[in-house]
């Protein structure tokens, strides 16, 4: 299980979702809200063997790896992790079918768990 706290992004996470959405809905099974939630955990080790690698074919696209995930043991979501990013690895992505911030409620502090699928 993956417990983090929820935290204010850089505002890129729309922008990105949008770019990359064919390859997500393709390689992990659903469409994104277009959006990213950021959550502040603490080390963690997430397995290879559930690593799902975006390659993207557009030159300068940054691969991503992504981590299907249950998200407070109710929404189909998944870890994003860009290899190019401004967060420090204290910081994961989620994305979800829907937009977890207002679905759930959230701000700034509560905590959200996942765990890896």
């Amino acid at each position: 299980m993956i417990t983090g706290k929820v935290v204010s992004g850089i505002g890129k996470g729309k922008y990105y979702i949008e770019m990359y959405q064919d390859y997500l809905t393709k390689q992990l099974g659903f469409t994104s809200f277009l959006g990213t939630l950021n959550l502040k955990v603490d080390d963690i080790n997430l397995p290879q063997d559930k690593k799902i690698l975006i390659i993207p074919k557009e030159k300068n696209w940054s691969k991503v790896d992504c981590y299907l995930v249950t998200i407070n043991n109710k929404y189909k979501g998944a870890i994003i992790i860009p290899h190019k990013t401004e967060h420090g690895k204290d910081i994961i992505e989620l994305i979800a079918t829907e937009n977890l911030r207002q679905k759930l409620n959230l701000e700034n502090g509560d905590e959200i768990q996942c765990e890896l699928v």
